[in-house]
């Protein structure tokens, strides 16, 4: 090839690579300026995405302390749901009362809807805005500002509570001589006087309160019975005698031991009737008098239906009681949120009310069932068992007893139902009690025995009052 062509050919090359390169500069700098504004977009993105998330936490938050603090009213529970919304910053806004619309009301855990309620709410609803929030590179193409909005549901959790109840005959000892080195000689006649005077002060022959030595432990009953003029009146309960009663005052080593063998008046027989007959059937009325310590049990029992009357709650509660005069126990009320009729009917029964004995495993076996066949779907299910001796029922076998009231704590674990324990008096089975709660993940409480009435009834509330003020809070939506 001549030399003039090899330059011509030398620089139509260079031409072309020169302008080559200015073709890729050029697309560079177009490629350049669409990744920056597709960062720009990016960080915009992401940074919308995170003032709504921090908003929905903000609303979380808000909901969950305002369901918290329901129970104290309206007014509180709209301060405590704005407060949490100020804690919790979005976009380095701090939230105020104007970004939020907060409504109470019910949430329906079948069909997960909220409906608004001026009645019974147990359920908040946030609706938390965020406006106006400036955006970095949106300017743009024109758009300076985006808006966020934010929804949540929260609701203390309904319950379905159980209450398994001790009826034995043992419910009525702290009102009897059998607890005097308990409670002290003086309480327990106070509490004798006081029973019979709510028996209405009934007059029989001419008994006295003040029991009044008369004869020996051999003394005929019949003498007895005519020195006190109490052949001239019926004996005034359908079970049990004037001479029952007089056996009894000549011979219980009880009695003796407490300073009254073979002395007679109304207060030996207001303790015979406590004693040796106790069930309804035997001596109707006495569910009206201050049998204890049951009577302390139904004061506390009603402390805790009013807390959950007064807090307008959704919770319902059952009944069952042990023992039953079939030997096993009855569910005196299934689930319901009649709370009168569960403490009219918790009131209206005494000591020993069917039967004595104590068969705390057909207890717990009635409550279970109920909870498990009329339980709600979304509800919190919990027994609370209560008991003041040891369980000596349905076997009488003691080792076999314990087995199955274990059995039942087992059966409600797996069908997780927690078991709130209450071992009441020094003769309560404590032991038994820590392991049915440990079981269900539930809790222990111990009333020790040997306490005035007074003191007993104040922990029963304190108790009572903790298990209605602990409901759980959840966030539903």
């Amino acid at each position: 090839m001549p030399a003039s062509s090899t330059s011509h050919v030398r620089k139509s090359s260079r031409y072309v690579s020169s302008r080559r390169r200015g073709a890729v500069v050029v697309l560079a700098a177009f490629l350049m300026v669409g990744l920056l504004l597709m960062i720009a977009f990016a960080v915009d993105i992401g940074y919308v995405a995170l003032n709504r998330t921090e908003l929905q936490t903000a609303a979380d938050s808000a909901a969950l302390a305002g369901a918290g603090a329901l129970p104290m009213g309206r007014p509180a529970a709209t301060a405590e749901a704005i407060k949490f919304l100020a804690m919790n910053k979005v976009g380095q806004r701090t939230m105020v009362a104007s970004n939020a619309t907060i409504d109470f009301g019910t949430w329906d855990f079948v069909t997960r809807t909220f409906k608004v309620s001026a009645a019974e709410p147990y359920a908040v609803r946030v609706r938390a805005v965020n406006n106006a929030q400036p955006l970095y590179f949106g300017r743009v193409i024109g758009k300076n500002t985006f808006n966020s909005k934010a929804e949540a549901v929260a609701t203390f959790q309904p319950r379905d509570i159980s209450l398994v109840l001790d009826y034995s005959a043992s419910m009525c000892y702290d009102s009897q001589f059998r607890n005097i080195h308990l409670l002290g000689k003086p309480a327990i006649e106070a509490n004798l006087l006081q029973i019979y005077q709510q028996l209405g002060s009934p007059k029989y022959g001419t008994l006295a309160f003040k029991p009044v030595k008369y004869g020996s432990s051999s003394t005929s009953n019949t003498t007895v019975i005519k020195q006190f003029q109490l052949d001239k009146v019926p004996y005034p309960f359908p079970s049990g005698s004037w001479s029952d009663y007089v056996d009894y005052v000549q011979t219980d080593d009880i009695v003796a031991s407490a300073g009254y063998q073979n002395a007679y008046g109304y207060m030996t027989w207001v303790n015979y009737t406590l004693a040796r007959r106790p069930e309804s059937a035997s001596s109707p009325g006495l569910w009206r008098v201050s049998e204890q310590p049951i009577t302390a049990l139904k004061d506390a029992v009603d402390v805790f239906l009013s807390y959950l009357t007064a807090h307008s709650t959704d919770d319902r509660v059952s009944l069952s009681i042990y023992t039953h005069s079939d030997r096993t126990a009855i569910l005196e009320s299934a689930l319901t949120k009649k709370y009168s009729t569960v403490a009219d009917l918790v009131r209206g029964r005494q000591a020993g009310h069917y039967i004595s004995t104590t068969n705390i495993s057909a207890g717990m076996n009635k409550g279970r069932l109920d909870l498990e066949k009329n339980g709600r779907s979304g509800a919190k299910k919990m027994m609370v068992l209560m008991t003041d001796g040891v369980v000596n029922m349905p076997t009488g076998n003691t080792t076999t007893d314990k087995a199955l009231v274990i059995q039942e704590a087992k059966a409600c674990a797996a069908a997780n139902i927690p078991i709130i324990t209450i071992a009441l008096g020094a003769y309560a089975d404590t032991a038994l009690m820590q392991q049915c709660s440990d079981l269900t993940k539930g809790a222990a409480f111990i009333v020790e025995g040997g306490q005035p009435i007074a003191e007993v009834e104040e922990q029963l509330e304190e108790i009572f009052g903790k298990v209605a003020a602990d409901r759980p809070i959840k966030l539903v939506q």
